[in-house]
């Protein structure tokens, strides 16, 4: 301890100012890291959303060793459209206030599914489906078309069905007047790569 004295007693301006910035950096560190760790654990969401929690972890579109929750649910600055630098930078390393609201969530699906307005075919081996199309402005026909991620990939992480999955569901195509002319059931293929239902079976 007297060596730390010494030592102390014997550093310069130069020294002391070096020694300050080391601690104030450390410390900075150490508390960034900490708060990031608790705004971002499961943990934290699972104690008022433990069926979510556990519903998100084990979900198959967005499986919980690749999407957070903060990922899409916390609050980001984005730039160039917001200048808040500062916030921008807070978000990235400590993301908060979480919220579920539609508008929050359809923003950031865009953010990792960044083609996905140009995308005409998907890559999947049970159903097709033409993005670009459906996330138009309008359909082919002119008519005004206001369709997000959501309206078809509604239980995206926390789905509650007896089969989960992240793809739209069949009724939900055929609400409204969506596809009300692929109501049949010689038309599968026209979303199915292969012939899913016997003949003769009804379509929902």
């Amino acid at each position: 301890m007297g060596w730390w004295i010494e030592r102390a007693k014997g550093m310069s301006r130069g020294g002391w100012a070096g020694f300050l910035a080391v601690v104030v950096l450390a410390g900075a560190g150490l508390f960034v890291a900490g708060a990031r760790w608790v705004n971002t654990s499961p943990n934290r969401c699972a104690t008022c959303h433990p069926v979510l929690t556990e519903l998100w972890s084990q979900s198959q579109g967005h499986p919980a060793d690749r999407v957070t929750c903060y990922q899409c649910h916390a609050q980001h600055a984005e730039l160039p459209e917001s200048l808040n630098v500062f916030g921008y930078v807070r978000d990235r390393l400590i993301p908060e206030k979480y919220a579920a609201f539609e508008d929050r969530v359809e923003a950031r699906c865009e953010g990792c599914h960044s083609d996905i307005r140009t995308r005409e075919k998907e890559n999947r081996k049970l159903i097709r489906i033409n993005h670009k199309v459906h996330l138009a402005d309008a359909d082919p026909q002119g008519r005004p078309l206001n369709l997000g991620c959501l309206d078809c990939h509604r239980s995206i992480a926390h789905d509650k069905a007896e089969v989960p999955t992240w793809r739209p569901r069949m009724y939900g195509c055929f609400t409204g007047d969506c596809h009300r002319k692929d109501r049949n059931k010689d038309n599968c293929r026209r979303c199915h790569y292969q012939q899913l239902a016997e003949p003769g079976a009804q379509v929902l």
